[in-house]
């Protein structure tokens, strides 16, 4: 006949709860301290001081014009110093996509005549090689496709066709369709009279119209 177990004793019942009550009490303190830390850590990032090279601002002489330029903007770090200099290399954000919003334009400044404007290339070059096809587009915009000569394949002019002083821009196929890539290029001559040539996506061009006074409006507060 086999023997029956002991009853457990009050004691012991009251002895195991506590020692769950203890386990519970570590296990809440440790999961407090763990949140606590990833706090504190955030926080501490949050308040990581700038890197001082990139908050600091620099006069940049371009031609006759003097530019003061937060560093953040300034794409080659080798640019980021006051004084002449033959370029001058930026990353904007416009509101030139659709709606409005905000797309991101490279710019480089240089002195005037160092690259023929897009208007100019219009004229004495892409003219003479234009495909016979003429693409849709953006409302406005004439698309005309370059000839298969070497360096223009895949490449078309998309320019105004009824203004004296047209917008013209050229742009690339992309590499992957469907991805916002920086493949149009258009030259001008700014207001201030150096040379700038800016990069931008292909959507870009459907606010075409409102291209040139964003960029000056945009490079104004920079002029000093």
């Amino acid at each position: 006949m086999s023997q029956a177990s002991p009853s457990r004793r009050p004691g012991d019942t009251g002895a195991t709860l506590y020692v769950l009550a203890i386990i519970g009490l570590i296990v809440a303190i440790l999961g407090l301290g763990g949140a606590y830390a990833v706090g504190a850590w955030l926080d501490a990032a949050r308040e990581k001081p700038a890197d001082p090279a990139l908050a600091a601002t620099h006069i940049i002489t371009i031609g006759a014009q003097h530019y003061m330029v937060p560093a953040a903007l300034i794409s080659d770090p080798i640019q980021r110093r006051d004084g002449f200099a033959d370029r001058l290399d930026m990353a904007l954000v416009l509101p030139l996509a659709a709606d409005g919003a905000l797309t991101p334009v490279d710019i480089t400044i240089m002195p005037r005549g160092r690259a023929r404007t897009s208007a100019n290339l219009l004229d004495n070059v892409y003219l003479h090689q234009f495909a016979h096809a003429q693409l849709q587009g953006p409302p406005g915009l004439v698309g005309k496709p370059l000839g298969h000569d070497a360096g223009t394949s895949g490449e078309t002019v998309w320019y105004d066709p009824l203004s004296a002083t047209p917008f013209v821009a050229k742009c690339a196929t992309p590499i992957a369709m469907g991805t916002p890539q920086k493949t149009c290029i258009r030259t001008v001559q700014l207001s201030d009279r150096n040379t700038a040539v800016f990069a931008f996506e292909p959507a870009v061009l459907y606010n075409w119209r409102a291209f040139d006074g964003a960029v000056e409006g945009w490079l104004a507060g920079l002029r000093k």
